[in-house]
């Protein structure tokens, strides 16, 4: 038998049901299908089958997205599984992932059901009282034991000795004590054992990571679990930790686990790494380390980091002597002080514009800002005064000195912080004191919005002084006003800004559309009856609006054989 893990789309039936999903995954690799897993199902099936229990890893979401002829719930009936485990780790999946669940049980209905991840800890309660085909939920970011233990004992009734578990003992619920929470990260993942899991399923679908992984191969490393850091509104933020995952402090991968991974990677991928979580968090003697040891197995890879907090002279001369190619990203939010500090970031645009001359200076091929809307202090104002701060940085930044061939270095994005605030979240708890208005609080809440037409519903909050209406219409209008900073600039062409013209007008004209629609009242079967005719419209509009992928991408060596090979063994796979 056979412990399957299930990654489900966002909007489970987004090929059935026309759904505006607008411009909720700008800032991501995946698509508005949210088709990327969590990198917790491999370290999870890696860890059961070492310890003799067969697992399997199936992205549903990216079998539908790939083929309109996938039908998901015969899928999962063929399924001779052992237990179902799904992820419920962001908002963004909840309606799938309740969908899929349900479909688990209507054909096995002897099978449990798991479910894990951020989400599913903070509302482990609720899940397990209003979802009777949920069965388990394992709380926490660290759940390989508890999960191994599950699996060795399900036909036990009593689990109480299971740490992380939340599960119903006579129809009422138990919530064992998050104590499985490890000092140290040294899961690796092995692209064997994931050529393994293709091979031996013949599906390379089921296991790639999302949609345009084989074209962009890149390998994430989690340095670290835990934060330094309060951002508001995150769910992952160190007081968040604290409270709801019961991780007291970060705890980090050691180094000599980081060369392994790197090495690994060198020999299947040769693509771009990209260090999760500020390493520096780990603090000095920690990074250096890492890099010393980096140095000493020269390892070449192009690498990419997040700055947390400004850019320090020390660390960048330590990127600069330890790779030939680095990638630096940090993310202001705003280009207000009081609303980058309302939002739990303490450092000032000066700060900013120093971190990316040091960078600079020190031989870094590309530095990302990201922007937000809708964050709490914000207006239309603030907004707008960050779209003129991006055009003086890219301004001044502009054949930089030490730019060499590549004529643009810094590269600003801007997108909606959409659809909701992070449950469980500091301004979650305390919407009022971060100028955030909560409008939906439980599971159930949040499912039904999701279960509506457009993106619009699917918001859990506002602001002060924005609504959903009003962060929609800045993401398009920040999208035109943005293409046309960068025309000026030179670092995108006329085709460029007209295809986010027409893009922008294509989403406004449907978004008008199905809100008069959604307002007649005729019905659900005539109001789908109705969106459908838009389905060409919204497919269209779910293009990426915008962050064109190749401004996303990271500068990476040449792709290695491996990852040729298993573009052709899924190309014959698809045909079978």
């Amino acid at each position: 038998m056979t412990t399957v893990f299930l990654h489900p789309p966002g909007i489970y039936d987004f090929r059935k049901r026309p759904v505006f999903i607008g411009a909720m995954s700008e800032a991501v690799p995946s698509t508005p299908v949210f088709e990327m897993y969590p990198m917790g199902f491999v370290s999870m099936a890696h860890y059961l089958e070492r310890h003799g229990h067969r697992a399997r890893i199936v992205n549903i979401a990216l079998k539908m997205l790939n083929s309109e002829k996938f039908d998901a719930e015969k899928f999962i009936k063929r399924l001779n599984a052992e237990a179902f485990c799904i992820d419920l780790h962001w908002m963004a999946h909840l309606h799938g992932a309740i969908e899929i669940a349900k479909i688990c049980k209507k054909f096995h209905p002897n099978t449990p059901v798991i479910f894990g991840g951020f989400t599913s800890t903070y509302y482990h309660d609720e899940i397990l009282t209003k979802f009777s085909f949920i069965d388990y939920v394992l709380k926490g970011d660290s759940c390989e034991y508890p999960l191994l233990k599950l699996i060795e004992n399900l036909n036990k009734t009593d689990k109480e000795d299971i740490p992380n578990l939340s599960w119903r003992k006579n129809n009422i619920v138990k919530s064992n004590p998050i104590t499985n929470v490890p000092e140290t990260v040294n899961f690796v993942i092995d692209p064997k054992f994931m050529l393994k899991l293709i091979i031996r399923d013949m599906d390379i679908d089921a296991n790639l990571p999302y949609r345009s992984w084989l074209d962009e191969p890149t390998m994430p490393i989690l340095t670290s679990k835990g934060c330094l850091y309060n951002c508001v509104n995150c769910g992952g933020s160190s007081e968040c930790y604290k409270r709801i995952y019961n991780r007291k402090k970060p705890a980090f991968m050691e180094p000599d686990k980081v060369i392994e991974q790197l090495r690994l990677n060198e020999e299947y991928i040769k693509n771009p790494v990209f260090f999760l979580n500020d390493i520096r968090m780990g603090g000095k003697r920690y990074y250096e380390e890492v890099f010393k040891k980096i140095k000493k197995e020269k390892i070449d890879l192009p690498v990419v980091f997040e700055l947390f907090s400004p850019l320090t002279e020390e660390f960048a001369v330590t990127l600069k002597s330890t790779f030939a190619h680095y990638n630096l990203e940090m993310s202001p939010e705003d280009a207000s002080d009081d609303v980058r500090f309302c939002a739990g970031k303490n450092y000032t645009n000066e700060d900013v514009e120093n971190s990316i001359e040091i960078a600079l200076n020190n031989d870094c091929d590309k530095f990302d800002l990201f922007f937000m809307l809708g964050l709490g202090k914000q207006s239309k104002k603030s907004i707008y005064r960050t779209l003129d701060y991006i055009d003086s940085v890219i301004g001044k930044f502009k054949k930089f000195k030490n730019s060499g061939e590549r004529e643009h270095k810094v590269y600003p994005f801007i997108s909606p912080y959409a659809p909701t605030l992070d449950p469980g979240s500091i301004a979650f708890e305390n919407p009022a004191r971060y100028g955030y208005v909560v409008l939906h609080r439980t599971l159930e809440e949040h499912y039904n919005a999701f279960d509506r037409y457009s993106w619009k519903d699917f918001f859990n909050y506002r602001t002060e002084n924005l609504s959903p209406d009003d962060i929609i219409d800045l993401t398009y209008d920040t999208a035109v006003k943005l293409s046309h900073i960068k025309r000026k600039h030179e670092m995108v062409d006329d085709r460029y800004v007209k295809n986010t013209e027409k893009q922008v007008e294509i989403s406004r004209d449907v978004m008008k559309k199905v809100a008069q629609i959604s307002k007649t009242g005729i019905g659900i079967n005539d109001n789908e009856r109705e969106i459908n005719l838009l389905r060409d419209e919204i497919n269209e509009s779910m293009k990426s609006l915008i962050h064109k992928n190749r401004e996303l991408n990271w500068p990476r060596n040449r792709k290695s054989l491996n990852v040729y090979v298993m573009n052709i063994l899924g190309n014959i796979l698809r045909r079978l």
